[in-house]
């Protein structure tokens, strides 16, 4: 059959990610994180692509973006997947011992300020949710951090206020499942009214 295509035009909001094969660890040590977040800086640094929100865990990444001209993400993605992988492999010794990553990077549209702001929620509670931390803003390989380590822009919407504390609240079962369904299934990401309720009000 022939792979899918991945199209994310240019002035959209798209959330990525990407697994690891396998499942096994590709970020065990502090040199891991840094040299996929150098590779992240360096293709920002050549492809129009502005990046709003991002986690890095130990068997996979997510990335909340816009390109800024045509066909940028893909560009930007291949030369991201392709030299990480590369640099992986050699900082590793595996070489030949096949793939990095298990496929090419899944992207799902976020449509509208609702899904962005709970999109970028999602990933930044990452590590959080997997009990990697006590807070969100605890792990420094993501946007939550204090000094995040990689060039973040202003986001398309207003972002509220109390941003760390409503990082500290569960996104809920309906929130998440949304989330997680449009990731796994690569359709667009509408937050549904029913889900709504409570989430913005909790660290209110």
């Amino acid at each position: 059959m022939p792979r899918k295509r991945r199209s994310c035009p240019a002035g959209m909001v798209f959330h990525l990610c990407n697994r690891s094969a396998g499942q096994i660890p590709l970020f065990q040590n502090p040199y891991d994180y840094f040299q996929i977040l150098d590779v992240f800086r360096e293709a920002l640094e050549k492809f129009p692509v502005s990046i709003f929100a991002y986690c890095i865990m130990p068997n996979h990444w997510h990335l909340l973006l816009r390109a800024r001209q045509p066909k940028a993400v893909s560009r930007f993605m291949h030369w991201f997947g392709t030299t990480h992988a590369t640099r992986w492999r050699k900082s590793h010794n595996a070489v030949g011992r096949g793939a990095v990553y298990q496929n090419r990077f899944r992207s799902h549209l976020v449509v509208g300020a609702s899904a962005f702001v709970k999109t970028a929620a999602y990933i930044e509670r990452n590590a959080l949710d997997a009990k990697l931390v006590t807070e969100a803003t605890a792990w420094p390989w993501s946007s939550a951090a204090t000094t995040p380590l990689l060039p973040v822009e202003p986001w398309p919407t207003p972002k509220p206020g109390h941003w760390h504390r409503l990082l500290a609240q569960s996104l809920g079962a309906e929130i998440f499942g949304q989330i997680r369904y449009a990731e796994l299934s690569s359709q667009p990401l509408r937050i549904y009214p029913s889900a709504e309720k409570g989430f913005l009000n909790k660290a209110a």
